[in-house]
């Protein structure tokens, strides 16, 4: 199974363990969802987005970054190493350059045999990529969430249908990427510089078959990796 599904989705230095703290807070639904991992079943609750609806990401994560990425899991496994942009939509808003994202990925991690990535023009949820051996893959985005809790930490959830077509089938599954992200400091520590700091992430993926094939569905494959963002150092 191909999966290159890409989510990147400040005013005082709190963090998600001292906000817990405070007697009043209420957990969000995502951040919920969060600490229930790995006990997910298939996510009804995350809503569908419009045809032009786009993530929107909080100010700071404006600019190109280089993104360090590892699976928890895969000890022995190098962490895949990439740029992200994010950039200004013609509203004004902040966004990721998905097209630009998915192909800094698919060529940092060397497998799975890409050629090329495109948008669909009339909408963000949807990307083709052309790949070896004459085989196409579809994802579109069809459920979306995010959060942005005290104004310090940012979540997102996602929900693709992901197509794969090669010459004798299509493969279709379903894939939920959830990502929790919050500004830190240059050693991933809890003193931030607001004009130099990193973005920490955790991020949480699960598998689901296509739909239709079970009535409650359970993942078929979970995956969790760390995320960090940082400047690009042009000296």
């Amino acid at each position: 199974m191909i999966s290159i599904l890409i989510i990147f989705t400040y005013t005082g230095p709190a963090l998600p363990e001292t906000i817990l703290e405070i007697n009043n807070f209420q957990p969000s639904k995502l951040y919920e969802r969060k600490l229930i991992w790995p006990d997910w079943r298939f996510p009804s609750f995350i809503k569908r987005p419009g045809l032009k609806d786009d993530l929107i990401y909080p100010y700071w994560f404006e600019g190109v970054w280089d993104v360090t990425s590892k699976v928890e899991s895969e000890q022995n496994q190098e962490p895949i190493i990439h740029s992200a942009k994010f950039i200004r939509n013609t509203s004004g808003n902040l966004i990721a350059d998905r097209e630009y994202n998915t192909k800094s990925y698919a060529l940092s991690t060397k497998t799975g045999g890409f050629l090329s990535v495109k948008n669909d023009p009339k909408s963000p949820n949807r990307q083709f990529a052309k790949l070896t051996e004459d085989r196409y893959l579809e994802t579109k985005i069809i459920g979306r969430l995010q959060e942005e809790i005290d104004n310090n930490i940012f979540i997102t959830d996602e929900l693709i249908l992901q197509i794969l077509h090669t010459t004798e089938l299509s493969r279709v599954s379903q894939v939920e990427t959830l990502t929790e992200f919050k500004r830190c400091g240059p050693n991933q520590n809890n003193k931030i510089n607001l004009s130099d700091f990193n973005i920490c992430g955790e991020q949480f993926q699960a598998i689901y078959n296509q739909p239709g094939q079970n009535f409650i569905s359970l993942p078929i494959k979970l995956e969790k990796s760390k995320l960090i963002l940082r400047k690009p150092n042009y000296d």
